[in-house]
């Protein structure tokens, strides 16, 4: 009897003791501080069965022993169900249904009528019993139904260019560009990934107008489609994150980061356009936490020693076998203690991908892709279902800015007043 009773005390106050200090919301902490109070009563009620089930010399001894089986019923009841809708085995699995049948069979050894006869005050002893039980469980659901504050995500990435200026020989001209990103919202978020790409915009320009046909064209490469311009391509001048090491750190509300860049551009280059652009993955600070070792593991790429290509990214991140990336993983833990044991670890894995064409049919290329997954797993390609249902549990957001666009020609060339 007493062993049923400790193990219950032992997986609750682990629970709680987690819950109460680092559960990431409201709910999970009061949920924590039942767990703590319901472990506690579990001591309680071990101790009471030596009594009950011996010379029984404290009256209460047997109402202290049924609210603990009522707990340990209670909670593990609820454990096993949502390990069994989790869908996944865990280290902690066998204990439910192994508490759950000792339950029936400590009601069975216990027989409530016989004790609440032998209680002075078997009223008191049958409304203690129900209301702890509901408490109990009162707290468990609310803190695996509970929802943070649906506080939507409102961050802004600003890409602007600023005065070129010429070398004294008139041949390297250094752009100025400024990338800030900055959290507008009131959800502290985590940034598990930033990429600013500036690229050189190529086109030939025609004195005749350019038809449907010719636009049809350009909207299916992806192009603007231009009325005296042919868009030829798009050539990577320059990419890399907005901070050095800003990978895994953190933005609450109102804070920035922000870099201050100098584009170098021979001036015989025959582009008729600078464009820029950033984008940025984040995950929501209240929905899981992000272990340390995120930006630590950057140091897995897709080239050997010897700067030779040697793996290929999964089919769904890369445009096409042979394009390189740097990729970041690193564990996640749930919003609270009691998704942490009935749910097997799940990973964020984030590609940093460089895409250089083999042909003529696409261009270069780098961006971004993420994905949460279990370890192993973060080469599948997620479904539309999948992908909602991270963004949902996780709050797991790749943001992008507009781009800024100057003439070339100007730069090198700007009018005088």
């Amino acid at each position: 009897m007493a062993a049923g009773l400790l193990l219950t005390a032992f997986v609750l106050g682990k629970i709680g003791e987690k819950d109460v200090s680092e559960a990431l919301t409201f709910g999970g902490r009061l949920a924590g501080a039942t767990f703590v109070f319901s472990a506690a009563v579990e001591l309680i009620a071990a101790i009471a069965a030596f009594d009950y089930l011996g010379k029984r010399r404290w009256i209460y001894s047997g109402a202290a022993v049924l609210i603990g089986v009522l707990i340990a019923l209670a909670f593990n009841t609820l454990l096993l169900y949502l390990q069994i809708t989790a869908g996944e085995i865990t280290g902690h699995a066998w204990i439910w249904p192994t508490v759950l049948l000792w339950s029936f069979w400590a009601l069975w050894k216990l027989n409530p009528r016989q004790v609440w006869r032998q209680s002075p005050h078997p009223k008191r002893v049958a409304t203690g019993a129900v209301v702890a039980a509901l408490v109990s469980v009162g707290n468990l659901v609310y803190s695996r139904v509970y929802t943070p504050y649906a506080t939507l995500v409102s961050m802004d990435i600003v890409v602007k260019f600023g005065k070129p200026q010429l070398n004294t020989e008139h041949t390297v001209l250094y752009l100025p560009m400024n990338v800030t990103a900055k959290n507008n919202g009131r959800v502290p978020l985590y940034i598990l990934g930033t990429l600013y790409e500036v690229y050189g915009r190529s086109a030939n320009f025609t004195e005749k107008a350019r038809g449907m046909t010719e636009w049809k064209g350009d909207i299916l490469a992806g192009h603007d489609a231009e009325r005296n311009a042919e868009m030829r391509g798009r050539e990577l001048i320059s990419f890399g994150a907005i901070m050095k090491g800003d990978g895994g750190s953190w933005l609450d509300p109102g804070d920035s980061l922000a870099e201050d860049k100098i584009l170098s551009i021979p001036t015989n280059s025959q582009f008729d356009s600078i464009e820029g652009s950033a984008q940025t993955v984040v995950m929501r600070k209240d929905r899981a936490t992000l272990s340390s070792d995120y930006l630590a593991s950057g140091g897995t790429v897709s080239w050997d020693d010897q700067l030779a290509h040697s793996e290929n990214a999964p089919e769904w991140v890369a445009i096409e076998p042979g394009d390189e990336y740097l990729r970041y993983q690193g564990r996640l833990y749930y919003s609270n203690e009691i998704l942490n044991v009935t749910h097997r670890p799940r990973y964020v894995t984030l590609w940093w991908v460089t895409h250089k064409p083999s042909d003529r049919k696409s261009e270069e290329d780098t961006y971004l892709m993420a994905t949460i997954s279990l370890k192993g797993e973060e080469g599948r390609e997620l479904s539309a279902g999948d992908t909602d249902e991270i963004s949902e549990s996780y709050g797991l957001l790749q943001i992008s800015t507009g781009e800024a666009r100057e003439s070339f020609e100007a730069l090198v060339n700007p009018p005088t007043e």
